[in-house]
């Protein structure tokens, strides 16, 4: 069993499929996004917010997300320091893949998500995915670095997760609205870069 980062919401696992990975409560089966949180830590569901997930990309290699879904969340407990830098509701729309093993017993997976929130940039995002990781015990940062994902300027978090190789980038859209974030476990530098590309 391969993880990503398991302390908040803004992360993934590996584990047969690649799953949705968040801490706190599990999140309602539908919720209403024309209605506040009501205290909820996250809410998520397909087709919660289209245009969002419209943004995700069809196809990485040719193939098609195993699952789409979008959300919120909406507490401190899932948006870690994002909530410390005032950003208390934040909508994602995300796609998740999950790749035959090359061999090995585990297998390997990409979750590709963009966030929107008031205030939201693509350095606040960074930030919470290495507190994120530097807060679990099993990761172990080998590198994060600042450079240009398709002409603007990103981030990229390489680390292990026990024996898992996995790497998060974080950028803004062209048109400055989301930001995209990729998150590989196990993958192909060729992969990884396939995604990045995928999301223009």
């Amino acid at each position: 069993m391969l993880r990503v980062i398991g302390r908040r919401g803004l992360s993934i696992a590996v584990a047969a499929l690649i799953v949705a990975g968040c801490a706190g409560p599990a999140a309602p089966p539908s919720f209403d996004p024309s209605t506040p949180c009501g205290g909820v830590d996250r809410q998520e569901m397909a087709g919660a917010y289209p245009d969002l997930e419209a943004r995700i990309p069809v196809r990485i290699d040719g193939q098609a997300a195993d699952s789409r879904e979008s959300g919120r969340f909406c507490a401190k407990s899932t948006l870690g320091t994002l909530w410390d830098a005032g950003i208390h509701e934040t909508e994602f729309g995300g796609g998740i893949w999950a790749f035959d093993p090359g061999g090995g017993t585990s297998l390997p997976g990409m979750q590709l998500s963009v966030f929107r929130a008031p205030g939201l940039t693509a350095q606040l995002m960074a930030d919470e995915y290495r507190a994120g990781a530097a807060a679990t015990s099993q990761v172990t940062i080998v590198s994060a670095t600042n450079l240009q994902i398709n002409g603007r300027p990103g981030f990229r978090i390489n680390f292990l997760n026990g024996d898992s190789h996995q790497a998060i980038l974080v950028w803004p859209s062209a048109d400055a609205a989301v930001i995209q974030v990729v998150i590989a476990a196990d993958v192909a530098e060729s992969r990884v870069q396939a995604a990045v590309a995928a999301f223009g």
